[in-house]
């Protein structure tokens, strides 16, 4: 065999030479990238190889044996002697998924709760969908359960969270979004139907605002209308001292026109008592005069007035009384005066 070395690039390939100066031309690729990474693996040496910790987490990660092969350089037959724990691990996940009992819109309120794999198989159905798989995968939020199916000749992707512990699952994307719903008929989400709006007549090209056009005002009909309020004139605020003599002008004229006139007070006020004060009481010989009653002859008798002609008596036969001695009045008795002694002589 003989041996080549590097020359250069040229064209994308690598130029070789031999010895005898004969050049070859090796494209580079990608079958030359695989190879050169599986050889540098096997070069540094056997005996440092992947650990079956690490290749279980790519597997379980959702990576095949031969995808961890072909990434990490490692012999197939040696990564596949590790898959078989995380395949069993992954394929039960989906299982206790599909097992989850869910709650559909059944018209029997007390119908047994269908699992979660029957009511989206039901749904599958009705959409008219083939070829379902199911698969699942451990991510850094958690475990992913994935659905494939075909409908209509297009290959449709839903992926659900799912929680083992709780044993909950939430939609991540459109399509399991629409496989979750009650009603599967809105699988797809209606796209609105749009239409074009003619231009206003009269405008012009160029306007983009939304409310171009709208609020558009005739200039022919602005007419000037000329001011709607007129000016109103200030007037002068009168000040306190204005005030004050004004309004002693108005008392003075409204005395004069009533012909009020104020009447002297020659008496004081007696100061009022104070709640609580004791009364001083004065002792008063007052001499009281019995004078003898005449007893008058009676009178003829006449006749009753009528009711409409006879005028009202005061209350109280004030006759009775006239010869009889008055009681001293409560002025008397506290003050020791009467009330005619206060008035003067005319």
């Amino acid at each position: 065999m003989d041996q080549l070395h590097i020359v250069g690039v040229e064209a994308g390939s690598l130029v070789l030479a031999s010895a005898d100066g004969t050049r070859y031309a090796l494209p580079i690729d990608e079958n030359l990238h695989a190879r050169i990474r599986q050889s540098v693996t096997v070069a540094e040496g056997s005996a440092r190889r992947l650990s079956p910790k690490d290749i279980q987490a790519h597997i379980r990660g959702g990576m095949s044996a031969h995808d961890v092969a072909q990434i990490t350089g490692a012999p197939l037959e040696y990564v596949q002697r590790f898959e078989g724990p995380v395949l069993a691990e992954r394929e039960f996940v989906v299982e206790s998924a599909l097992a989850i009992p869910v709650h559909t819109a059944s018209a029997d309120p007390l119908a047994q709760a269908t699992t979660f794999g029957e009511a989206i198989l039901e749904r599958l159905h009705i959409l008219d969908a083939v070829g379902e798989r199911w698969s699942a995968w451990k991510e850094a939020t958690g475990w992913v359960v994935k659905l494939g199916y075909l409908m209509g000749a297009i290959e449709h992707d839903a992926r659900w969270h799912f929680d083992p512990k709780r044993q909950t699952l939430s939609p991540i994307n459109a399509e399991a979004v629409g496989l979750s719903r009650q009603d599967p008929g809105h699988h797809e989400p209606e796209q609105p139907r749009l239409r074009a709006v003619a231009p206003l007549r009269g405008e012009e090209q160029g306007l983009d605002r939304f409310d171009s056009g709208a609020f558009a005002v005739d200039p022919s009909s602005m007419i000037d209308s000329g001011p709607v309020l007129a000016p109103i004139g200030s007037r002068p605020v009168p000040r306190p001292q204005q005030r004050n003599e004004q309004t002693a002008d108005l008392l003075e004229a409204l005395r004069r026109r009533r012909g009020e006139r104020e009447t002297p007070s020659y008496e004081e006020e007696p100061q009022a008592q104070p709640a609580g004060a004791a009364i001083h009481v004065i002792d008063l010989d007052v001499e009281l005069q019995v004078e003898e009653l005449h007893v008058d002859a009676p009178e003829p008798q006449r006749p009753a007035p009528s009711a409409s002609s006879a005028p009202r008596q005061k209350s109280g036969n004030y006759g009775a009384r006239k010869g009889r001695a008055p009681m001293p009045s409560w002025d008397e008795i506290v003050f020791g005066a009467r009330p005619d002694d206060d008035d003067d002589p005319a």
